[in-house]
């Protein structure tokens, strides 16, 4: 199989944020890091009152600490050299698809019957002398 170089990679440059209006970030911060930080705080307001996070008394725990964690976990972890949307995304695939295929369809298994009824079959075996 011959490889073909491609320069895309090269354009898709990740876009990062360094102020907001006039006001400085102390760090920069990527698009993909704001939206994980906006889904997971909107993840933990609508489950808020959900025994898992029921249970966290500090608000600033609960409503910065966590999409903060989740933030950073998102954005700097990597399975299998995929970011951890991707890595899900194949793992649930692989395991909800069929298992059993043969060129890439799905092996129907045989209707067989267990309640067959068994002959026993004694054999003796004869040694001359």
């Amino acid at each position: 199989m011959k490889k073909i170089k491609s320069y895309t990679s090269i354009w898709a440059v990740e876009k990062v944020i360094y102020a907001i209006n006039d006001f400085q970030l102390p760090f920069p911060v990527t698009f993909n890091q704001m939206a994980w930080f906006v889904l997971s705080l909107l993840f933990v307001i609508v489950f808020a009152h959900v025994p898992p996070l029921s249970m966290i008394e500090g608000a600033f725990l609960k409503y910065l600490g966590i999409p903060v964690v989740v933030t950073w976990f998102m954005s700097q972890k990597t399975f299998d050299g995929k970011k951890p949307l991707g890595f899900l995304r194949s793992f649930l695939s692989y395991h909800l698809r069929f298992k059993v295929t043969f060129a890439g369809k799905k092996v129907k298994e045989q209707k067989k019957r267990w309640d067959q009824p068994i002959t026993l079959v004694r054999s003796v075996n004869y040694v001359p002398d």
